[in-house]
């Protein structure tokens, strides 16, 4: 069975991802490459679920991030760089 909450991780890849224009399968299929680095037990995996989805917008509007803002965060958290290449 599933678990019941998302990790920290997970909840800001979502909002991130939702904001920068992202397709849920897209946020989904990140998630499971590091799932699936990290050796996540098959059971303990949990995707993003649509109505999740839709409701996220919302969040990045009260909090005022904007989606470009959210896709440099976005590409940051997904495809690290050095400091030095920023």
């Amino acid at each position: 069975m599933p678990r019941k909450n998302y990790t920290p991780a997970e909840r800001a890849l979502h909002l991130l991802g939702a904001l920068a224009g992202k397709s849920r399968q897209e946020i989904n299929d990140v998630i499971a490459m590091g799932n699936a680095s990290k050796m996540v037990p098959v059971h303990r995996q949990k995707e993003l679920p649509e109505a999740s989805f839709k409701t996220l917008p919302r969040y990045g509007a009260a909090v005022g991030l904007t989606p470009e803002v959210a896709q440099a965060l976005w590409d940051h958290c997904t495809a690290t760089k050095k400091l030095g290449d920023l």
